[in-house]
């Protein structure tokens, strides 16, 4: 199975468009894929019981369960925040490693899709999180995807960039033959 990331919990936002658009190329080619949008986790599992190996948030650890653990892939797609990525994804990554640290990334394949409004595509961000990902044992692979002025590649909230298009297709072949 290959998850698909959202990576951020901001309504309505273009991430979880091109996330799902990759979702649907991934199925396409015969992929069983699930999507995690950010946007739908509660955030009250935000506490110090988070970091309690026995009182996590029953949410969390079925999140954990469905979405991660069984993967063995990922596709993450993370806003440029900062000039970085967005701090739900780092506080979603700490707390499920406190559920099953080596389970979650270890010896799995990951990969990265920036978007961005401007010109750069999260390029910094998506190299912050490839550093998160390799420490806790992912693979990532190396063509991290920067997408760029992300407003101009849609049209009434549909990716209609023909370029983009076949850009995430490769990147979908790349990490299924990973």
């Amino acid at each position: 199975m290959i998850t698909v990331i959202s990576g951020t919990n901001r309504p309505e936002s273009r991430t979880l468009l091109f996330a799902t658009h990759f979702a649907e190329v991934l199925r396409e080619m015969g992929q069983q894929v699930e999507v995690l949008n950010m946007e739908e986790l509660h955030h009250g599992y935000f506490a110090g019981k988070m970091y309690d190996p026995l009182g996590h948030d029953d949410q969390l650890v079925a999140w954990q369960r469905r979405y991660i653990g069984p993967a063995r892939k990922f596709a993450v797609f993370v806003p440029e925040y900062n000039g970085s990525y967005p701090g739900v994804m780092k506080l979603f990554i700490d707390a499920i490693s406190v559920i099953d640290y080596d389970g979650n990334f270890k010896n799995k394949h990951v990969a990265l899709v920036g978007v961005s409004s401007g010109r750069a595509g999260n390029l910094r961000g998506i190299d912050h999180l490839a550093d998160v990902f390799a420490h806790m044992g992912a693979w990532i692979l190396p063509n991290r995807l920067p997408l760029s002025s992300v407003e101009s590649l849609l049209t009434d909230d549909k990716l209609t960039d023909e370029e983009t298009k076949k850009t995430l297709m490769r990147h979908a072949e790349q990490l299924i033959a990973a």
